[in-house]
């Protein structure tokens, strides 16, 4: 059960005290009170809140100072970061700019409007929590993080002298480093002098401990961010920690966080940040129509393969600036694959959806100039509508790919197809699925495929994932982007799921007794993953099948465990504690990548196509992808590199000290017979 969260009140007005008090506490929150600055440093210090509401206008120091004093720490350590809101009828520029100059989080006017305050109250205290999450993942994260280059340090506060220890100045690779505490700040980036000087002023005077990160000049050319730390206590005269420096680590997390939410060739949010801008505007303007239309270039893979990867991109580049231009500034673009782009825009009433799309969609289609080459861009669109079609923006961006693939099937006739209108082509039998999915699980129409892992260090293969595929009487094999959704909206995923395993762990039993030696990996869904009996359903299914479950790798993404990682972590530990592997898919590309290796039971780190897309071509990703195998090894995983297509790719991973890979280089991916017929063969020509 969570903590009920307490709120401290500090204002001389008894009316104001009691309506706030009452309306909060009716909200479920415990309340502190105090009259006056000075009573409530002495509360905090004793209990420290959650939350401070307090008015400017206090008897004493008023409500600005009080601030500034919590923000200097003097209510204690615990206190300085805590959120505070300021109550005062002064609604005028200066005083709301000086509130927030001392670090006020928020401002509210008197007379206070319950409701308001009660929103503003909950805001303040979610952004804190999240503010102190992404905190201590930090802190994890260096502290897991065997690439970082740590040294010891040691400081006599009585004459200031300072000493470092023997390879201090090599790790840090400069000539040398302060042997004072006023070379030290001296030598301090100027807006951290401040926070220094207070971290090591507050564990002289207390006995704590140092934590503080601060940017140091060592060298002219470029800055060092250095983070200092020690145990309290450590004697009565001097302060004994360690240091690590974390340019690299904190360039990394910018690095990482980036190509995790954009293209970095067309600079457009990805599927994931596009998803949530969308969200957030249908949640802003909740009567707006928009229009969600996914287009998809004709012809990029002839391109890539008659003129080359660069023109490949090139032709990608310039379309997305076309894009780019001709919508209006309200639009919101995106890249959702290789090929296709999504582009959502407000619909005015009067609009005809159909001829107005028509309109801004006809100036794409024109040729450009390639490697010398005349190559005309031509594409396929489909268009879903909210609230029409759906009323969240993962379907609608999903109705909106079916719509475009339902074009791109008929040749682009029409160029835009909308969603509402699938049904009324239908005749052409095209495309009928959402009716057939629930038929295809009963009539076997569902089968599977395996993508074969390779180790770097040898030509053996020792692992396979086993793919989802769907063989449709009528429309013949139908790709999972197109199905998958469909499993997932009409709540079949689950059902779907465990015949994966079933099936996957069949297949492996047979390819056990050819002693194939391999693992097989299996994609578990959302779904599954919420159901409380997943560990003794899949148990259920490895001893049904006599498999051994260290041979069995199950795999998550790391947004799936994110959801409710008190959850995840219960359920991981009784898969682990049954024997199974564990794998984190499509790593990189979640919210909290390191909160994820460091919290759960993890052995596999597979590191998502997007970041092996440009390794070849871009040293940046190299580095990301460096780091990341550098981060793994820390923690004992094995690396896997998914949708590695050339020798290049290849070449450059293994230098990385990835130690497997998956994806067409090796082969793509065959149904049980091929496989076996393939591994078969290989085992002869090692024999």
């Amino acid at each position: 059960m969570l903590r009920p969260q307490t709120i401290l009140i500090v204002d001389d007005d008894p009316t104001i005290q009691l309506m706030t008090s009452a309306g909060l506490t009716k909200n479920g929150y415990i309340i502190q009170q105090a009259d006056n600055a000075d009573q409530a440093l002495a509360s905090m210090q004793t209990d420290a809140p959650d939350l401070v509401l307090a008015s400017v206008n206090l008897p004493g120091r008023d409500g600005f100072a009080f601030i500034e004093t919590v923000r200097l720490g003097q209510a204690g350590p615990a206190n300085r970061d805590v959120p505070i809101l300021i109550l005062t009828a002064l609604d005028d520029t200066p005083s709301i700019h000086r509130a927030f100059t001392v670090g006020a989080t928020d401002f509210i006017t008197k007379p206070v409007n319950l409701a308001l305050l009660i929103e503003r109250v909950k805001y303040a205290l979610a952004a804190a929590e999240r503010a102190q999450a992404l905190a201590d993942a930090q802190i994890e994260q260096a502290t897991a993080c065997r690439m970082a280059r740590l040294g010891f340090w040691r400081y006599d506060p009585a004459t200031g002298h300072l000493q470092w220890s023997a390879e201090a100045a090599d790790l840090l690779e400069c000539e040398g480093l302060p042997a004072s505490r006023e070379a030290l700040i001296e030598r301090t980036a100027d807006n951290d002098r401040y926070r220094l000087e207070a971290a090591l002023d507050s564990a002289i005077a207390g006995g704590r401990g140092v934590d503080v990160e601060f940017t140091l000049w060592l060298r002219d050319d470029q800055p060092t961010i250095l983070r200092l730390q020690s145990e309290g206590g450590a004697g009565p005269s001097w302060l004994i920690g360690a240091f690590q420096d974390v340019t690299a680590l904190r360039a990394f997390e910018d690095r990482a966080r980036y190509l995790a939410e954009y293209d970095e060739l067309t600079d457009l949010p990805r599927r994931r940040l596009f998803n949530r801008l969308l969200g957030d505007r249908i949640r802003q303007h909740g009567r707006q129509r928009w229009s969600i239309t996914a287009i998809g270039l004709t012809g990029l893979s002839r391109v890539n393969t008659l003129l080359g990867i660069n023109a490949g991109d090139q032709v990608v580049a310039t379309f997305a600036q076309r894009l780019k231009e001709i919508l209006p500034r309200n639009a919101l673009v995106g890249r959702l694959e290789i090929d296709t782009f999504v582009v959502a825009a407000p619909v005015a009433a009067v609009d005809g959806p159909a001829d107005t799309h028509e309109q801004w969609l006809a100036p794409l289609a024109r040729s450009l100039s390639v490697a010398g080459e005349e190559v005309f861009v031509d594409f396929s669109a489909g268009t879903s509508l909210h609230p029409d079609d759906a009323s969240d923006a993962d379907t609608l961006i999903s109705h909106a790919q079916q719509a475009q693939q339902f074009s791109r099937s008929r040749r682009g006739q029409p160029r835009v197809v909308f969603y509402r209108d699938i049904g009324a082509m239908d005749e052409t039998g095209v495309l009928s699925l959402e009716s057939d999915i629930r038929k295809a699980l009963g009539q076997a129409q569902f089968f599977l495929v395996y993508q074969l892992q390779q180790p770097l260090s040898g030509a053996r293969f020792n692992g396979v994932e086993a793919l989802l595929r769907w063989r449709h009487p009528v429309h013949g094999v139908i790709p999972p982007a197109r199905f998958i959704p469909l499993l997932e909206e009409n709540g079949l995923i689950a059902e779907v799921g465990e015949w994966v395993l079933d099936e996957a762990c069949r297949q492996l039993a047979i390819w056990h007794e050819s002693d194939t030696g391999l693992v097989m990996g299996v994609n578990i869904s959302a779904q599954q993953f919420e159901r409380g009996d997943l560990a003794e359903r899949i148990t259920r299914i490895a001893r049904r099948h006599h498999i051994d479950p260290r041979t069995l790798e199950l795999e998550i993404t790391e947004s799936m465990a994110m959801q409710d990682p008190d959850a995840s972590q219960r359920t991981l530990e009784k898969l682990r504690a049954a024997g199974f592997r564990l794998a984190i898919d499509d790593f990189g590309t979640g919210h909290s990548s390191y909160e994820s290796l460091l919290r759960f039971p993890m052995d596999t780190l597979k590191i998502d196509r997007s970041f092996i897309e440009a390794v070849a071509d871009d040293p940046r990703n190299r580095s990301v992808i460096r780091s990341m195998t550098l981060l793994a090894d820390g923690l004992g995983l094995k690396t896997v590199a998914e949708g590695v297509e050339t020798q290049r790719q290849r070449d450059y991973l293994h230098a990385l000290e990835i130690d497997a890979i998956q994806g067409f280089l090796i082969h793509r991916p065959m149904e049980a017979d091929a496989c076996a017929g393939l591994l078969a063969a290989l085992s002869e020509e090692e024999d």
